[in-house]
């Protein structure tokens, strides 16, 4: 790496606690501000919810690696400690308003000039939106199957299939950005997804999300000793439309409404389904905080030479 990038990249890793420390204020505030640190007692079965964490900090891992690999794909080969390191650092910033905070916090840590920023901040954006793509369509069976109504099922269906099209077809996403350029003024834009990138990147995305799920699960049944498999769907399913409404930071209360409306739909009671969605709230912050310290022991033990390697064409 030539002076100027290094000391552009330490310039943009100096960014990291301006995301770090509003990161944890705003989430301290807003689990107060929810009473989040106040329900009722619950008794959870400690090897059960013991298999939830680590399958949870599986999936945590995952998700960093695969971060890595859509990287790779696009020809920016990253260290999966690299790749670790940058989204454990800056996963708390989902709790400051404004997903635009994560998706940019990952890319500025392994990125060495203004360029690459850019780029990977693309492809960022392009994994984030095959994550979202996917914890679409695992919640689409079960919202036929609880709810009592097809239209909430045939809405995931219609936004699986439209988003497919425009962001895997040419031409549709030329459209759609012209639309929504017009519509916004200008505002961003999705990034066009090649059906490879797409495939090869939903291997690692669908198994995280598939590690998740099975923790939740078990987080369930820790908690009221039967649950019926299925309902543990309710899991991307919350998490999908948490990341949608990005107003809501980290999802508070949109997660936390979905899970529970899920939980009684498919037969428990109201009060014990909103139970269920506090601890789930708690379980993933646990998770948030895993990955984050992962990232800094490794952040710690780098001792600086761990750069982005790009191919010797590019620019800065």
């Amino acid at each position: 790496m030539n002076p100027a990038c290094r000391q552009y990249s330490f310039k943009m890793r100096k960014l990291f606690p301006l995301l770090l420390y509003p990161s944890l204020l705003f989430l301290g505030w807003y689990l107060y501000r929810s009473d989040y640190l106040a329900f009722g007692e619950v008794r959870l079965e400690p090897v059960k919810l013991s298999l939830s964490l680590l399958l949870l900090f599986a999936g945590f891992v995952v998700s960093g690696l695969s971060w890595g690999y859509a990287l790779r794909l696009t020809q920016n080969r990253v260290s999966p400690a690299a790749a670790i390191r940058s989204q454990g650092l800056s996963v708390l910033a989902k709790y400051i308003p404004g997903r635009f905070w994560v998706l940019l916090g990952r890319a500025v840590y392994v990125s060495s000039g203004k360029t690459r920023l850019k780029l990977m901040s693309v492809v960022s954006l392009q994994e984030q939106l095959v994550y979202l793509w996917w914890g679409l369509a695992l919640s689409v069976l079960p919202v036929f199957r609880v709810s009592d109504r097809a239209w909430p099922g045939i809405i995931i269906l219609s936004i699986l299939a439209s988003g497919a099209f425009i962001l895997l077809n040419g031409k549709a996403h030329g459209l759609f950005t012209k639309l929504t350029e017009k519509v916004f003024k200008g505002g961003g834009k999705l990034p066009v997804l090649t059906p490879s990138f797409f495939l090869r990147v939903s291997g690692p995305v669908i198994l995280y999300w598939l590690l998740w799920t099975a923790g939740f699960y078990l987080l369930m049944l820790s908690a009221s000793g039967s649950v019926p498999p299925l309902l543990s769907l309710a899991f991307p399913l919350s998490v999908t439309a948490g990341i949608i409404v990005i107003i809501a930071p980290g999802g508070l209360g949109v997660r936390e409404g979905l899970i529970t409306g899920f939980l009684a739909a498919g037969g428990m009671t109201p009060e014990y389904s909103l139970t269920i969605a506090v601890i789930t709230r708690f379980w993933f912050i646990a998770g948030e905080l895993f990955i984050f310290m992962l990232a800094w022991v490794l952040k710690i033990s780098d001792k600086g030479g761990d750069y982005p390697v790009y191919p010797s064409t590019s620019q800065t």
